[in-house]
């Protein structure tokens, strides 16, 4: 019995030993080396002299600049070239923290946050997501000079790159100034923007409110287009993703100037000259593009007021009468004499409850001409027009059965916009 108590005792003693010999030494523990990680990476962020430059692409598309100081006792001073007002800077605080990765949290509402907020009214973006955008993200790569992260909860990227002095004290500044410059695109009263690089043309769609650019470009008989998210630079602009077709590939928009004589734009494009300038007609008509949008399937598209008309936005006022909700389009919304008809119907919030109503709309048939356009011809009106309304619902009639047709722009999957063939200067833009 003794002896067996012994054996066990060595047992135990044994077990004892090799628990010991397997614990990390001091420093090794996950939480230690998580700990290490974060104190390197604040220091890293903390010991940039003229502090970081930074590009950050919400997952809602666009791209803004940022500069960020960071300082030891988590305080972060930053501006950005969101609007006019963010390029004055502003303090607020940061955290470094390990969440599922090591994490860098901008803790309370800064310039950063407004991508962010759900409040459409402050960041320009969906009601309850804003811009769908971050402000706690996760280190995936980090360099001297150059750290990767990608946000938490939208999976936004923020790439924030060491600053020079001279960055430090003009990168906003250039940055805003460019997209000062851009917002004379706004004087082309055309739908049309032709970008042509010696031989080779594309017609370029601006957001600057979004800031993306879209390439609409041909491959043989089909029209095809190319979107990206850009950001300002120093008198240009930098995309996303570069764009590649006809031998042309861009990655960058240069040394944009605007001319207000010509009411055009010069600038470089991989070292040659190009410029942009308002077009009448598409570089290239999709012949199929106004059959497909008259076929699709969606139950009707909405536009959020009336026709754009030489540069002003709802040229008939409709957003102006009482209780106007929105613009509708019905593709064969009924059938008269055995033909087809579509409605384009004027929708109104009912005054007495949450509810919308459709007094009146106009009705037209629709033909397809061999050159690509949809041609809409004056089959009459339904309901009663209020006396208020004729004025705005004739010159939209007017418009809208121009003998001249539209040219279909599919912007998007959810969106089109119908462009006047007559000259380019009218348009609706339209979304499921």
């Amino acid at each position: 019995m003794r002896k067996i108590l012994f054996i066990c005792l060595l047992v135990v003693t044994s077990l004892t030993a090799c628990e010991k010999d397997n614990e990390p030494a001091p420093g090794e523990r996950p939480e230690e080396r998580l700990n290490k990680t974060l104190s390197e990476y604040k220091t890293q962020l903390t010991a940039a002299p003229f502090g970081w430059k930074a590009t950050l692409y919400p997952a809602g598309g666009g791209g803004y600049n940022f500069l960020f100081r960071f300082t030891e006792d988590d305080r972060v001073t930053m501006s950005s070239d969101i609007s006019p007002a963010t390029a004055s800077a502003m303090e607020s605080t940061y955290r470094l923290k390990v969440m599922q990765r090591p994490s860098l949290l901008f803790d309370t509402y800064s310039h950063l946050h407004i991508l962010a907020d759900p409040d459409e009214r402050i960041s320009g973006g969906v009601r309850g997501q804003g811009r769908f955008s971050d402000f706690e993200f996760s280190f995936t790569e980090v360099t001297p000079d150059v750290i990767t992260l990608v946000g938490n909860t939208k999976g936004s990227k923020l790439v924030l790159t060491r600053a020079t002095q001279a960055e430090a004290e003009s990168y906003i500044a250039n940055a805003t100034a460019t997209a000062q410059s851009l917002a004379n695109m706004s004087r082309f009263t055309s739908y049309f923007k032709r970008l042509t690089i010696g031989s080779s043309a594309f017609d370029i769609n601006v957001d600057l409110t979004y800031r993306t650019i879209t390439f609409t470009y041909s491959e043989g008989d089909v029209a095809k287009t190319f979107t990206t998210s850009f950001i300002f630079s120093n008198g240009g602009i930098l995309l996303q993703d570069p764009f590649a077709a006809a031998g042309v590939s861009i990655t960058s928009l240069d040394a944009i100037q605007y001319n207000g004589t010509s009411n055009s734009f010069t600038l470089s494009v991989g070292g040659q000259a190009a410029t942009i300038q308002e077009a009448g007609r598409p570089i290239k008509v999709d012949i199929q593009a106004a059959r497909n949008f008259h076929n699709d399937p969606t139950e009707y598209w909405v536009a959020a007021g009336g026709f754009t008309i030489n540069g002003v936005e709802d040229a008939h006022n409709l957003r102006a009468l009482s209780n106007f909700y929105q613009l509708s389009f019905w593709a064969n919304y009924d059938v008269y004499n055995n033909r087809n008809y579509d409605l384009m119907g004027f929708l109104f919030l009912d005054p007495t409850g949450p509810s919308l109503e459709l007094p009146y709309g106009i009705a037209a048939t629709p033909s397809f001409t061999a050159d690509g356009r949809i041609v809409f011809t004056l089959l009459g009106t339904l309901g009663t027009i209020p006396e208020a309304h004729q004025a705005a619902v004739t010159a939209t009639l007017q418009q809208w059965t121009d003998n001249q047709g539209y040219y279909i722009i599919r912007t998007n999957e959810f969106s089109v916009d119908l462009v006047s063939a007559r000259d380019g200067k009218a348009w609706l833009s339209l979304f499921k």
